[in-house]
């Protein structure tokens, strides 16, 4: 038998940012957007707020309580908070206590508590004692600061399932960057290397496990599509049983990031 030829790279689409995105308040709506600012911390604005369960001292869970009908708009210390069923709350909040250290999945996390109309609101919806708090950068982000997930893995993650979900809303997701490949998984090659996004370059650390917010409707926070138990079937899984999808990365050259930017990935690790 011949042996196949080689892909031509130049028959290769190019890579480019399809999505950008964050959530100001970790666990609420994930938020698409025309640019992300990258500072070496990871992207502004991105998780600088929290809600802490005030009985246990502890980040209330994204997976356990869903909150994506809460789309969130944050400048400072000033917060938009809009539900579902048509309320809005807009206004500032201010710290209301000193810092407190709190559980974030069983690491320790300084935070300050925050009081104020949005912060009122935020608590109603949780439906039991819980505070809004503002926590240093990158203290209740899991793993590397940026997420990045290809769109070629989305997709066959859609096939494999017989549904569009993945593919036509990878906010699921919850990632800094979707970008648009050819190879599905290609990003499990990327662990060690940099890739240039316009402006920016950004070090693939690892691989991201994933947990059962991708089940979650990204707009209602309801299970309605069983995303883990798909990949489970086919992904390798981290020690803790988590499938993998996706990678984090972490930033060495700051700038901003926008829709359409060229992503090029460095030939050495």
């Amino acid at each position: 038998m011949s042996t196949p030829p080689e892909p031509d790279p130049a028959a290769i689409p190019p890579m480019v940012v399809r999505r950008v995105g964050l959530a100001a308040i970790k666990g609420t709506r994930h938020l698409s957007l025309d640019e992300v600012t990258l500072d070496a911390h990871g992207p502004l604005g991105d998780r600088v707020w929290c809600l802490v369960d005030a009985a246990r001292l502890q980040v209330v869970r994204t997976v356990a309580n869903p909150l994506m009908e809460l789309s969130i708009e944050a400048d400072g210390e000033s917060l938009r908070v809009a539900l579902a069923d048509g309320r809005l709350v807009s206004g500032r909040v201010s710290a209301s206590g000193p810092p407190v250290e709190v559980d974030y999945w069983g690491r320790p996390a300084l935070v300050t508590p925050y009081d104020g109309e949005p912060a009122r609101l935020l608590a109603e919806r949780i439906g039991r004692p819980v505070f809004l708090a503002r926590a240093a950068r990158g203290a209740v982000v899991y793993g590397a600061p940026v997420s990045v997930v290809g769109t070629a893995s989305l997709q066959d993650l859609a096939e494999r399932m017989g549904r569009p979900e993945p593919v036509l809303q990878p906010e699921r997701f919850r990632s800094t960057l979707v970008i648009e490949t050819a190879e599905p998984w290609v990003e499990d090659g990327w662990l060690g290397r940099e890739l240039v996004v316009g402006e920016v370059v950004v070090r693939v650390n690892g691989r991201i496990g994933r947990c059962g917010v991708p089940n979650q409707h990204p707009l209602t926070g309801r299970a309605d599509t069983p995303i883990l138990k798909a990949l489970a079937g086919f992904r390798p899984c981290n020690e803790a049983g988590e499938p993998f999808l996706a990678v984090d990365a972490a930033v060495v050259r700051p700038g901003t990031i926008r829709p359409g930017d060229p992503v090029t990935l460095l030939d050495t690790p």
